[in-house]
């Protein structure tokens, strides 16, 4: 199950520079991404969240990925 937007780990991997060495290659290409994106410009942290969100929403080998975060 995908941990809702409001859960902190979604805002914790995309803070942090946690260890993402368990995670798949397309789910740690697309976090770098997002992790840029977010130190730029901090306001788009809840957009962020949502676009890691639908991804592993949609990709069901993403959904292992979350519980590594």
């Amino acid at each position: 199950m995908v941990p809702g937007a409001d859960d902190p780990r979604w805002k914790r991997v995309l803070t942090s520079q946690s260890d993402l060495s368990a995670a798949s290659l397309a789910t740690k290409i697309l976090i770098a991404r997002l992790r840029r994106e977010v130190a730029a410009r901090p306001a788009s942290l809840g957009e962020k969240i949502a676009e890691l969100r639908e991804f592993v929403t949609k990709n069901a080998f993403a959904a292992g990925d979350v519980a590594a975060f």
